[in-house]
Parts: C-alpha cells; structure tokens; sequence
C-alpha cells in the first residue's frame, strides 16, 4: 500500500525519494505548486488535493511548516484516513497541538506518532536523521521499517505523544543558543586580529567545541557556503515554542532567553535566509568582517 507525504519542501521531497528508492510508492500532496512540480519531477505520485494523496495510504508522514498548518491540516487528514492508518507527524509542532491531535486520532482509529527529526535536509537524503518518536510503543513498532529507511536514530522518547516536539525544540533550542554564542566568540576573536580557522582548530581541541564548531561553521559558513537548508526563521520558531513551554509551567531560562531574543531579533530582518549567516550577522554587529571563503574544512574531517 502506498505512503503519503504532505508537504513536499526540501525535506518531504528527501524523505520521498527514500522511500521511493525503497520500493515504496508514495502519494504526496503540497499547497504550493512549485513544490508539487518539483516533487513529480522525482517520482512522487502527486495528487491535487490531500484526501486523494490519503485515501488507502497505510502510512501517512507529513512535514509541515509549524503548528498552524499542522492544526488547519488535521480535521481533512483523519477524515480521509481509514482506521489503522498509521501518522507519522513529523513537523517540528508544537506540544499542546500535538496531544491534542493525537487524542483526535485515537477517537478515528488513526495510529498517530508524533516523530520530529534532527539532521537537516542532508540527514534526509542519505537516511541518518535521528527520529525523536512519541507515542504507544506498538504503534513505533509498526512504523519502524519505513522509519529505518530515513533515520539511522531512532528514540522512543515517551509513550505520551507531544514528548517528541518537546525533545526536539528543546534540541534546537540549545543548538541556536550554542551557535549564537560561538560566533559571538569568533567575532571577539575576528575583532583582536585572530584567524576563524586557526580559532576554531582551537575550539575543537578543546572544551569549547560542539556541533556548531565541528560542523555547522566550517562545513558551511567557512567555505562560504551557507546551504544548510534551513532557515533563520525556521531555527528561531523552535527555540520560541521551546520559551513558550518554560513559560507556561513559571521557568525563567534566563541563558536560552537570551539566545531566542537574538534570534528573533535576526529573524525580522533575515527571517528567510539560512540560518548559518548568523557568523557575518555577528561579525558584522561588533564591527568585524567575516572572513572571504578560503579552504574550510573538508567533508571528511567533519
């Protein structure tokens, strides 16, 4: 039986072409038009409207842009998919949108996972995304072998569905706060006549490296670059839903507040743009200039 895909942007056309070199057939369905062509272009079956990419799918997955879309989706979603349909809600949702989605489900006999991802568009193509997955674990167990074809991490996070929007907000919420601070450190260190190379080597030698120093700034803002295919308002959505739930329950993160105001104050003026740009952004903000692309760092040291 085939798979549907709602939302066929760069990462539900990835995980589409996964499947589809599996040997699955895969529906898929987007509003907007530039993404339906794109997607046909790669074998999806493309259909019109979402009930018709739906309908007899045994596994729907979608990839929408934030919890709106997730919400204004639901009602058509579980009206078309006929009961043990397994969903695969792999947005980056909001917690309470999820729990309540997935309570709509249970009632319509519909197998909701809530399953966001890490690994970006890349992890997408060549199937290492770590899946954050949140729901009954017999229901994870049966979505398990197309959940392999895209993700080589597979987390059971929580039997209680929002758990997994939660991990992976609080994921990316870090992240943003960690690659905030490392370019704030690498400007401090542009401004006094230091090498961003020389510095990170230091970095990664040492206490201060993390992802962001490892990957982020050499594979894509050192070599220029900045193609990590992911927004800086994509990355300051996640870190506010994460602020919106340590508000709600009286946390004052003060550290990671910071982080999502610098962030959003990036995204007002730069919302579209990959977030990487956050290194010339910073540079910039102290007075510094970002250094013109020269070796960065090869694939194979990252």
């Amino acid at each position: 039986m085939p798979i549907a895909v709602l939302g066929l942007g760069h990462m539900g056309r990835a995980v589409s072409g996964r499947l589809l070199a599996a040997g699955y057939p895969v529906r898929g369905h987007d509003v907007s038009a530039r993404a339906r062509e794109a997607a046909l272009e790669t074998g999806v079956d493309v259909r019109d409207g979402l009930a018709a990419a739906v309908e007899t799918a045994a596994v729907v997955i979608s990839y929408l842009p934030d919890a709106a879309v997730v919400s204004d989706v639901a009602d058509d979603l579980l009206a078309a998919a006929a009961p043990g349909t397994i969903w695969l809600e792999m947005s980056s949702s909001h917690p309470d949108t999820t729990r309540a989605i997935a309570e709509q489900a249970e009632r319509k006999g519909v197998r909701f996972l809530d399953a966001p991802v890490a690994g970006g568009v890349a992890g997408a193509e060549n199937g290492s995304l770590t899946i954050m997955a949140a729901g009954p674990a017999e229901h994870l167990a049966d979505a398990t072998p197309v959940l392999k074809i895209i993700g080589e991490n597979i987390i059971h996070v929580s039997e209680r569905p929002g758990a997994g929007d939660l991990a992976k907000v609080i994921n990316n919420l870090l992240a943003a706060a960690n690659l905030a601070l490392a370019a704030e450190g690498l400007a401090l260190g542009l401004a006094e006549g230091l090498d961003a190379e020389v510095l990170l080597d230091v970095f990664n030698a040492s206490s201060a490296t993390s992802f962001a120093t490892r990957t982020q700034i050499p594979r894509f803002a050192l070599t220029g670059r900045f193609d990590a295919r992911f927004t800086t308002g994509q990355y300051s959505k996640d870190a506010d839903v994460a602020l919106d739930v340590a508000r709600r329950r009286g946390l004052d993160l003060t550290l990671a507040r910071s982080a999502g105001a610098l962030w959003r104050n990036l995204t007002a003026e730069h919302g579209p743009e990959d977030y990487t740009h956050i290194v010339e952004w910073v540079a910039e903000s102290v007075g510094t200039t970002w250094p013109t692309p020269r070796r960065g760092k090869p694939e194979a040291d990252l």
